[in-house]
């Protein structure tokens, strides 16, 4: 019965509280998670003896208040993936003919490979894959004997042996049917459909879902007949062993230099990742590089921005007596106010119930400037600060919720963990204690 109450208390709570979604936020290294639980034994043991409210709103109250600093820590965050600051280093890789080669830009040092790190490509063939291509038949003619068929497929260094059954009524596109769906739905590494010639007859094609071939390998994949004892001939008959085009390495030059891959998309000296799309013209190499990326750090900026208003706004909602919203609310819209004096010239303006907005103009003249760096420093110690906050809030959610002083750590006496109250500074709370 016990195990009952708890499995239902727990679903409650995974269900009503916690977010559907994760981000990086909710991942934490060892060294993370320890910090967290000095933070919590730190306040223990410095705090009063509260006198807690026997009530669900409450509770309720201190677990949204909890969920919220969370998602709004988990949104800045994953604006960029940094764990505790907002990166001003927004770049992109560029090429001169993205319908040749696209570049993506991978690096960790943006400043310094903007204008300083480029090379040319010249592509003279892409990777390709295995295609085999059957035997072209008729539709609705009837080939092969009904009977319990099977077939081998090595792909790479592990085989499968494919089995089915061909029936009276089976014509040669139901056969080359069944084969194709079974192919599909292993999930090997190859796949299967059919084709027509102009005559309107068929052929079951399949091909590797990986292009190039490593050093030492021959193909991607080979199709043969099973030693199992079932019947064979299919692989004849249809002609799934015939290789139609052998999968084939990517050749290009970097900087002149001759270079080979076994698939269109690769990286490039740790900065950037390349995707092949077709070959260039002989004499005519396509340049790659890095620039800044304005449009990525003005849209950056702006959902820094919205999660902030969406976050006051929450606190600003309709709460009880007992939920002290003004304090919340007030904490949080003083960081900006902190930070306002120096983010004007961005353009960001703090508006009088505490949300901020953004002058467009005044945003793209800051991001565009030659000094953009600096000027918008403000904005990412902004940023830093309100992760800084939502951090303070998710370790104790409790001191946003009406509790009553009993009475003040003895000053003489040394300061001790309480272990029964640690989970409130988690906005975890039991409904009765004993």
């Amino acid at each position: 019965m016990a195990g009952i109450s708890l499995n239902g208390a727990y679903n409650h709570f995974i269900q009503d509280y916690v977010s559907k979604d994760v981000a990086h936020a909710d991942t934490h290294r060892k060294d993370e998670l320890r910090d967290v639980y000095k933070s919590i034994a730190r306040i223990n043991k410095n705090s009063p003896l509260y006198l807690l409210t026997d009530d669900d709103k409450s509770r309720n109250d201190a677990i949204e208040i909890k969920e919220k600093a969370r998602e709004l820590q988990g949104n800045i965050i994953g604006l960029n993936n940094q764990e505790d600051k907002l990166s001003l280093d927004h770049t992109s890789g560029f090429t001169t003919d993205e319908n040749k080669v696209v570049a993506s830009y991978i690096g960790k040092t943006p400043e310094e490979d903007i204008g300083n790190t480029g090379f040319s490509i010249e592509v003279s063939s892409l990777a390709t894959a295995q295609v085999n291509t059957g035997r072209f038949l008729q539709k609705d003619s009837f080939g092969l004997t009904a009977k319990d068929y099977a077939f081998d497929v090595r792909v790479g260094s592990q085989e499968f042996e494919f089995q089915f059954s061909i029936y009276q009524t089976d014509r040669n596109i139901d056969i080359q049917d069944k084969i194709s769906k079974l192919i599909n739905k292993a999930n090997i590494g190859l796949t299967s459909n059919i084709i027509e010639d102009s005559q309107g007859r068929s052929s079951l094609q399949i091909a590797s879902t990986k292009t190039g071939l490593k050093s030492g390998e021959t193909s991607q994949f080979e199709v043969y007949e099973s030693s199992s004892g079932l019947a064979t001939g299919a692989v004849s008959y249809l002609g799934l062993d015939q290789v139609s085009a052998p999968a084939s390495n990517a050749h290009f030059a970097l900087n002149g230099e001759e270079k080979a891959s076994i698939s269109n998309r690769f990286t490039v000296g740790g900065k950037f990742e390349l995707q092949l799309k077709d070959v260039t013209v002989p004499g005519q190499p396509v340049s790659v590089g890095v620039k800044k990326d304005n449009e990525a750090l003005k849209k950056h900026i702006s959902s820094l921005i919205d999660n902030y208003n969406d976050f006051i706004k929450d606190a600003s909602g309709d709460k009880d007596s007992k939920f002290k919203s003004d304090k919340l609310k007030s904490e949080v819209v003083g960081i900006a106010q902190k930070h306002m004096a120096t983010m004007e010239d961005t353009g960001i303006k703090l508006e009088g119930d505490g949300t901020l907005s953004i002058d467009d103009e005044l945003l793209t003249q800051a991001i565009s400037g030659a000094e953009s760096i600096i000027s918008l420093s403000p904005v990412k110690q902004f940023a830093s600060a309100l992760i800084d906050k939502a951090k303070d809030i998710s370790v104790d959610p409790m001191k946003y919720v009406d509790r009553p002083v009993v009475n003040y750590k003895n000053p003489d006496n040394k300061d001790t963990s309480s272990p029964y109250i640690t989970s409130e500074y988690s906005g975890m709370m039991f409904n009765n204690y004993c």
